[in-house]
């Protein structure tokens, strides 16, 4: 083994350490690409290829739809679309056995599709319907899985931030991801609202219907009106943005910017629209879209020295070598991507793992919307996977007080079954990743 090839397995070593310690991971990429980039080829080389990297991340056409997108998202949770919209979903379904939570993962499903983040779903819909579930005498773990399992929907279902990372990493269209994303995502969505009805219709104590009392309060009228002006605009606003990908109207870039402008149109329909919740806006698009950018930038300069140390190469050449079959060998860097995802942020992993695991998906002859769909599920069963899951540390901080986190770890459980189960299902039937993206116009 060269010298280079001990450098890249130091990089990796000490990146994992300082992850674990709580070093920033953005800082710890960054810096050990340009320490080693240093010791390697010396102090003005590394530099110099940190000035190109800056460059190229910079002026990359298509990570600006992330800031669009992120945009979009903000917009539309300051317009608190989402309350009256619950409310709705709620008095529909309130009859139902377990119809809050069917409204939650429906309401969560459709946040998901406006926010493209997971962390941002988990927080506004714990907010939201937690505090009502629990006053109705929902089940604490029913509550808490089905929120964190709701939320992680945001890195699946389009426009996904993670599926616009995705594409440059892997030479992969980040429109087609988008469309290979859709059945999955809404595959897992029905998939733990079958659960849910089936548990509350086992255990009705789990999940007990509206009151008549409540109900009778709001006429079908009333709750139509709700529905209609609650979830029309935002629905018929990631339809459009979905549609023009689809129909090859306009690239997904293009698409997030008429989405940021019909989000702000959306805020103005709920009179929400004025200068301190524009103010606000900004600044909090901004902060997630630097935090995203420096994390890109990082990667960038890690991946940068990585590579050229063949330390890529020297990953991909083990993996191959193990005599698993081609099964085994998916199973493998399957298990990878989950192990990393208990102890690293997804962005800093999918900007690491990607580029070593394009080369075995091309010598395999994997067809990479397939495996991507594989990847991004993967990584969202870290989200809630003890002991370090970024969704359940999220709802445990906007939780009430007698919620405990082995609450949120318990009610957990089921999904990551679930979530299994859906992957299982990918892996037997791809079309489910490949069909939209080969009938789309390009």
């Amino acid at each position: 083994m060269s010298l280079h090839e001990i450098y890249a397995i130091l990089m990796v070593c000490l990146l994992l350490g300082g992850v674990i310690i709580g070093f920033p991971v953005a800082f710890m990429l960054g810096g050990l690409g340009v320490l080693f980039g240093a010791l390697a080829y010396g102090f003005n080389a590394s530099s110099y290829q940190a000035a190109l990297s800056t460059y190229g991340v910079m002026s990359g056409w298509s990570l600006l739809a992330i800031p669009l997108f992120v945009f979009m998202g903000v917009v539309l949770e300051k317009a608190q679309m989402a309350d009256r919209l619950y409310m709705g979903l709620r008095l529909l379904l309130g009859p139902i056995r377990g119809g809050l939570a069917i409204a939650t993962m429906a309401l969560a499903t459709m946040f998901a599709a406006c926010t493209g983040i997971a962390g941002a779903s988990v927080i506004a819909i714990g907010l939201i319907a937690l505090p009502s579930m629990l006053r109705f005498g929902y089940d604490k773990k029913l509550c808490t899985g089905a929120i964190c399992a709701g939320g992680g929907l945001g890195v699946i279902i389009p426009p996904s931030i993670m599926m616009i990372l995705y594409g440059p990493q892997a030479g992969v269209s980040i429109a087609k991801l988008f469309m290979a994303a859709v059945f999955p995502g809404l595959l897992m969505a029905g998939m733990y609202m079958t659960y849910m009805i089936v548990v509350c219709a086992i255990k009705p104590q789990l999940g007990p219907p509206v009151t008549k009392e409540e109900a009778a309060e709001y006429s079908k009228a009333d709750v139509a009106k709700i529905l209609l002006t609650a979830g029309l605009p935002p629905v018929g606003l990631v339809l459009c943005v979905l549609g023009s990908i689809f129909f090859g109207w306009a690239a997904p870039t293009e698409a997030a910017s008429v989405g940021a402008l019909g989000a702000l149109v959306i805020a103005a329909f709920y009179g929400k629209l004025n200068l301190t919740m524009l103010k606000d806006t900004c600044y909090g698009a901004l902060r997630i879209s630097t935090f995203i950018m420096w994390l890109v930038l990082g990667a960038k300069y890690f991946m940068s020295t990585f590579n050229k140390l063949g330390g890529g190469n020297l990953i991909s050449d083990m993996l191959l070598a193990v005599d698993l079959g081609p099964t085994g060998l998916l199973v493998m860097m399957l298990f990878l991507i989950f192990i990393l995802g208990m102890f690293m942020d997804w962005i800093g992993i999918l900007l690491v793992v990607i580029p070593i695991f394009v080369p075995i998906v091309k010598t395999m002859g994997w067809d990479p919307l397939w495996f991507a769909m594989l990847f991004c599920i993967t990584l969202q069963i870290s989200y809630i996977t003890p002991p370090f899951a970024y969704s359940i540390f999220y709802l445990k901080g906007i939780a009430p007080k007698e919620v405990k986190l082995t609450d949120i770890y318990r009610g957990c459980v089921p999904f990551i079954i679930i979530q299994v189960l859906a992957l299982i299902v990918l892996y037997f039937w791809p079309a489910l990743a490949t069909y939209l993206p080969s009938i789309m116009r390009s």
